[in-house]
């Protein structure tokens, strides 16, 4: 599976821990509006992980919340075909994050990189609540209850995406060989028909038997493409490929992209400070004193120095946001000193404020329609709670916990009480 695989589910968030920068925008959301149009995407807004892992204040997490829906809707996310939803409107995803918790060595999470940062930056009087020894863990059900197969995130994710890979593969390993396994997985084969069935056989028993993995290959890709079983028949036959259980729960993907990085499910990217951050609903002026603000090539002391584009922290930003002639123009200048920073700085402003403008207008626009966004943020969630109760009913088939009310166990539990 692979980003460029346009079947694939992929799974992406946001934590709503303050307004939404520049650098969401450049990092996650624009990339967030291509992926939408190539891939079975579920964007979420994370209140959850936002409280389990910062001291907000009262209604701080509902209000940031609120205005990354606007953001994301006024940066171009169509939840008509995206599923862009909150967190914590889709309450089975914390039954499916306890699930999860019961087969997680607490060791597991306290050597991840991102809880180790999280408790070094806690003060003195501070300690770790449970809460955020548990966050990553909500991040991985989150990806997992989803179905998710593709995640994008920086490079600084890739341990968290490899523990929620462990997560799926221990809870496999306990709960993937239920009673009669064998005898389901020959009649999946069966399913198959002759032709796709025997070819399955024979590659099973060329992986199994002399460790063949263009063998394993051809069999997974032919699973992938029949429409002749349901994914839990899929799942099961590529446990048995496998040499072990059903495969209950997917293992996602990592997908850092060919440019710059989806910092995903934590992003944390900023400008500089947060104070200079430019924001997505800045206007021309704050943008023009943010950017002011900001470093340039250090051997341009004098105006007349010459200096290096390449050396310079704002040429990311140009790169980013400036047309190709004007980033010509200012490259060629600072080399040969015919440009001063602020020329340089005073043509970035524009181009970022020509970026900003329409989303500042539709953003506006939004505010105006909360019963309209509210709509669209309730719809989204219950079509991410359709995914993620298929998920749950299964997970706690596999684990014997069957008899809540409406189902079939229930009632012959009240009849035997």
């Amino acid at each position: 599976m692979s980003a460029t695989d346009t079947s694939a589910r992929l799974v992406s968030g946001l934590r709503p821990s303050g307004h939404l920068t520049l650098g969401h925008y450049h990092a996650v959301i624009r990339r967030w509006t291509e992926l939408q149009y190539h891939h079975d995407a579920y964007f979420l807004i994370a209140d959850w992980n936002a409280l389990a892992v910062s001291g907000h204040a009262p209604h701080e997490i509902e209000q940031y919340s609120w205005a990354m829906v606007i953001d994301c809707l006024a940066c171009g996310i169509n939840p008509k075909v995206a599923t862009l939803f909150i967190q914590s409107w889709v309450p089975e995803l914390t039954d499916v994050h306890m699930i999860l918790s019961s087969v997680t060595p607490k060791a597991w999470l306290e050597r991840l990189p991102s809880y180790r940062e999280m408790v070094a930056g806690l003060g003195e009087q501070q300690g770790a609540s449970f809460a955020m020894l548990g966050a990553p863990l909500m991040q991985a059900a989150d990806i997992l209850a989803l179905r998710g197969e593709v995640v994008p995130a920086g490079p600084e994710q890739r341990a968290h995406i490899e523990f929620t890979r462990e997560v799926a593969r221990r809870f496999n390993h306990r709960y993937g060989r239920d009673a009669g396994f064998e005898e389901q997985a020959e009649r999946a084969i069966a399913r198959l028909g002759k032709k796709s069935g025997r070819l399955y056989r024979e590659w099973l028993s060329d992986y199994q038997e002399e460790g063949d993995l263009e063998a394993f290959e051809r069999a997974r890709g032919l699973l992938a493409e029949t429409s002749k079983l349901n994914r839990n028949q899929q799942e099961r036959l590529l446990g048995y490929l496998e040499g072990g259980g059903r495969r209950i729960l997917g293992e996602p993907e990592h997908w850092q992209g060919d440019s710059q990085p989806l910092l995903g499910m934590e992003l944390k990217t900023r400008l500089s400070s947060h104070e200079e951050a430019i924001f997505l609903r800045s206007g021309r002026a704050e943008i023009g004193a943010s950017v002011r603000e900001m470093p340039t090539d250090p051997a341009r002391v004098r105006r007349s120095d010459p200096g290096d584009p390449e050396r310079c922290p704002l040429w990311s930003l140009h790169e980013s946001f400036t047309p190709e002639a004007d980033r010509k123009w200012a490259a060629a200048g600072c080399r040969e000193a015919s440009i001063g920073c602020l020329d340089c700085k005073g043509c970035l402003v524009e181009h970022i404020d020509a970026t900003l403008t329409p989303i500042r207008d539709r953003a506006e626009a939004l505010e105006g329609e909360h019963g309209k966004v509210r709509t669209m943020m309730t719809e989204g969630a219950e079509r991410a709670r359709d995914t993620v109760r298929d998920t749950l009913d299964e997970l706690r088939r596999v684990i014997g916990l069957t008899y809540r009310p409406g189902s079939p166990d229930f009632s012959l539990l009240q009849e035997t009480s």
